[in-house]
C-alpha cells in the first residue's frame, strides 16, 4: 500500500471487500471472465434464480466492477475492472500457501504413527 489511508479511503476499501465477500458474486465474476453474458445465461450457468443473479449483478455494477450493454431485449454484462482477477489470484495464492503449510504440518505427524 502506498502510504497511510484516511478514514474515507479505508471505508471505500472495506465496501469493495464487502462486495467481494459473497460467493455468488465471485462465481459471476468467474463466469464473466470468459466474456459478456446475459442474465439468463449466467443464471443457467450458475444454477441460480434469475432474480438473485440480477440482484448480484446490480451490486457488482454499482461497485464499478461490471459494465452492461443493451443487446436487443437483453442486457449483457461484462467485466469492467480486470484488476479484480489479479486480486483473486493474490487471495488464491494465499489460500494455496496456507493449505501447503497445513499439509506440511501434518506430514511429520503421519510419520510418527
Amino acid at each position: 500500500m502506498a502510504g497511510v489511508l484516511d478514514r474515507a479511503s479505508l471505508e471505500a476499501v472495506a465496501r469493495l471487500f464487502g462486495v467481494l465477500a459473497e460467493p455468488t458474486r465471485l462465481a459471476l465474476l468467474q463466469a464473466l471472465k470468459a466474456g459478456p453474458r446475459a442474465v439468463s445465461e449466467l443464471a443457467e450457468e450458475l444454477g441460480a434464480k434469475q432474480a438473485n443473479v440480477s440482484k448480484q449483478l446490480g451490486v457488482l455494477h454499482a461497485a464499478g466492477l461490471l459494465a452492461r450493454a443493451r443487446d436487443g431485449n437483453l442486457v449483457r454484462y461484462s467485466v469492467a475492472e480486470s484488476m479484480i482477477f489479479e486480486l483473486c489470484e493474490l487471495v488464491c495464492g494465499k489460500l494455496r500457501r496456507d493449505a501447503e503449510r497445513q499439509l506440511s504440518a501434518l506430514a511429520p505427524a503421519k510419520k510418527r504413527k
